[in-house]
């Protein structure tokens, strides 16, 4: 960890460690204010990835942080050994909410309200040609949920890259594991799509209480997916793709937000990134604008099963059964919260 002597700041507690440096929070003597500080050493690849971060965020504080729902970055220094970044200081992350919460199932109208405004982090980001790359439950943070429930704010931005930079690039360690987009895991070509792949893994995530996702390595997170969603066309692992996998319509049956917010994902997660969902245009799904939407009526109730407990609620009355098709896992076995069986995923035939 470096050496933390600096005027300006009183370390107060630290937050986590990562790949590429350290978080604390501290006492911004100056402001009488709280802030968020990473901390990246300056040499070989950590300095490199701190330039680039650093970049990026000069180029975001042009940003209206409240309506872009992007952390807000304050300023930068050096010691000559590290870099500090200065953020405003933020509540905690949507994983370390659920792991609180013990991983239960979010309702439908936060997902919706968390949803929404991540879109606008990603709208924003488009209109400045940045790829975030890393989007999952670490990098949503609740602002203040308290005072303000369910708003949040989209950070780190160590992993980003400009678009035009990155478009020919083909680098299959990017993106974490769960959240990695098809095309990355298939080294294609891949643009900012690879973000809407990951939002709507972490919708997924945040409804199911664990990830839809959890390979182990690359091979058995391209088998989830397959179980999932089937195999994608053969063009589309072609350079010049001239078809594309597509998904089924949703049906008139479709009468309440869970089978919107289905729809809502299913398009975020296609084989093919082309035929993904834009940001802008999620924000004008009915799930997220409320358009289109005749009927109201409510969900019964219900919670899913945790993998590893017993569940005192018949197969055949799960509501995600129900109105998604989507298999309840089996949870008689050892399985974690992180490690569910294939079975306990989206059925393929829903798909197709």
């Amino acid at each position: 960890t470096p050496t933390f002597q600096l005027p300006k700041l009183e370390l107060m507690t630290m937050v986590g460690k990562g790949t590429f440096g350290a978080v604390a929070h501290a006492w911004q003597r100056s402001t009488g204010e709280m802030v968020a500080i990473k901390m990246v050493k300056n040499e070989g690849h950590h300095g490199q990835v701190v330039k680039n971060e650093l970049r990026l965020l000069q180029a975001l504080q042009e940003v209206d942080s409240e309506k872009s729902h992007i952390v807000r970055f304050l300023e930068s220094f050096s010691d000559g050994a590290c870099t500090y970044l200065l953020f405003e200081s933020l509540e905690q992350n949507l994983f370390e909410f659920q792991k609180q919460n013990n991983f239960l199932p979010l309702p439908v109208r936060h997902i919706r309200t968390i949803t929404a405004q991540v879109l606008a982090a990603l709208v924003k980001l488009r209109e400045l040609s940045i790829i975030h790359t890393d989007i999952k439950p670490e990098n949503i943070m609740l602002v203040d949920h308290a005072s303000y429930p369910f708003h949040v704010k989209l950070i780190d931005f160590g992993s980003a890259s400009i678009l035009n930079e990155v478009r020919h690039i083909k680098a299959p360690y990017i993106q974490s594991r769960f959240y990695r987009s098809p095309e990355i895991l298939l080294g294609l070509p891949f643009c900012e799509k690879v973000d809407m792949w990951s939002l709507g893994c972490v919708v997924a995530e945040l409804h199911l209480g664990w990830p839809l996702f959890p390979g182990i390595n690359e091979y058995d997170q391209v088998r989830y997916i397959c179980s999932t969603l089937g195999l994608p066309d053969h063009e589309l692992l072609l350079p010049h793709p001239t078809g594309s996998w597509q998904l089924k319509p949703p049906g008139k049956e479709m009468r309440c937000d869970l089978h919107g917010m289905v729809e809502l994902v299913k398009r975020m997660l296609t084989w093919d990134s082309h035929k993904r969902i834009e940001p802008s245009a999620a924000l004008k799904h009915p799930f997220i604008s409320f358009q289109e939407l005749t009927e109201d009526l409510p969900l019964p109730h219900f919670q899913l099963p945790q993998p590893g407990k017993a569940s005192s609620m018949p197969v055949e009355e799960n509501v995600v059964r129900e109105v998604l098709g989507w298999v309840v896992p089996d949870v008689t076995g050892t399985s974690s919260c992180h490690d569910p069986p294939i079975n306990s995923l989206l059925t393929t035939e829903n798909f197709i």
